[in-house]
């Protein structure tokens, strides 16, 4: 996904605008450990079916192990690590709106409109064994077989079973009003483009000076104010993009090694090589061969 930005890519269709990550078919890779910061204006409710996932959701970093979901809400930026194939997850992202009935009752009132309006808000995070956590997971199982088996009244399946969700998490109180802070808006607004700049010029030569200067502000204070929100430094996170490019040319394309290094914004093979090791535990060469197996 072109996940630098806000997506582009529509979840699902304008008929039924739901999508489910990767995809049950095997169209899509199932060992993709890194999905970047992005952002779009759907709900994603995100599982964590194995191992352990690393997710930041806003400007919070939560370590997910199995059996825990995640809710992002509509433009809320984030991202997801799960290294290594024994971590899984899964994204279920649907438009809040498409939940609303066209005859207003009381669920319409006090519910479904303030989800789709952004004045409610699903809990980020159900650990496991929290209340509802089981209920909700039942209830995305549910999702899952309905998608793969297609059968007549697979959508109306799907979209009773989202709103069960939203009925659990009412039932447990895990939604709350939302309520932005002052300055919040601009802030939030400011991370979008700082996050949309970087991820269509990750590629190419970036000093943090330079980029500091095209949104006004001084490298101290841009390196603090990335640093803070982000959770990593402004030269980790574009190593982070230049290395899941790579990862994913390595996987998908025939490009030689060296080639893949220079495409993705390396300009030193030697520490390309080193930093790919760092992410992965393999050399470039060595990930594009078990890839493959």
């Amino acid at each position: 996904m072109d996940a630098a930005r806000r997506e582009k890519k529509e979840h699902g269709t304008l008929a039924f605008p739901f999508q489910i990550y990767p995809a049950l078919d095997g169209s899509e890779a199932d060992d993709s450990d890194f999905i970047p910061y992005h952002w779009h204006p759907e709900l994603e409710i995100i599982t964590v079916d194995a191992g352990h996932v690393s997710l930041t959701i806003a400007d919070h970093t939560y370590e997910g192990t199995h059996g825990d979901v995640f809710f992002a809400a509509g433009e809320e930026l984030h991202e997801i690590r799960a290294a290594g194939r024994e971590n899984q997850f899964r994204s279920f992202v649907f438009a809040a709106d498409f939940l609303q009935f066209s005859r207003a009752d009381q669920s319409e009132f006090a519910l479904l409109s303030p989800l789709a309006e952004g004045r409610l808000r699903f809990a980020t995070c159900i650990r496991a064994g929290e209340p509802g956590q089981s209920e909700i997971r039942a209830l995305l199982a549910q999702i899952v077989r309905a998608w793969q088996v297609q059968a007549p009244g697979c959508q109306l399946a799907v979209k009773a079973a989202l709103l069960g969700i939203v009925a659990v998490c009412a039932q447990y109180d895990r939604l709350i009003g939302h309520q932005m802070r002052p300055g919040a808006d601009y802030k939030a607004q400011q991370l979008k483009e700082i996050v949309g700049y970087l991820g269509e010029h990750f590629t190419e030569p970036l000093s943090l000076s330079a980029v500091a200067a095209e949104f006004g502000l001084s490298p101290q204070y841009f390196s603090t104010f990335f640093r803070d929100n982000f959770g990593r430094t402004f030269t980790q996170h574009i190593n982070s993009l230049r290395i899941e490019q790579a990862a994913r040319l390595l996987r998908e394309t025939d490009l030689p090694v060296m080639e893949v290094g220079f495409r993705v914004g390396f300009d030193n093979f030697s520490y390309f090589i080193k930093r790919f090791r760092l992410v992965y535990g393999v050399s470039p060469s060595h990930y594009r061969k078990n890839s493959l197996t």
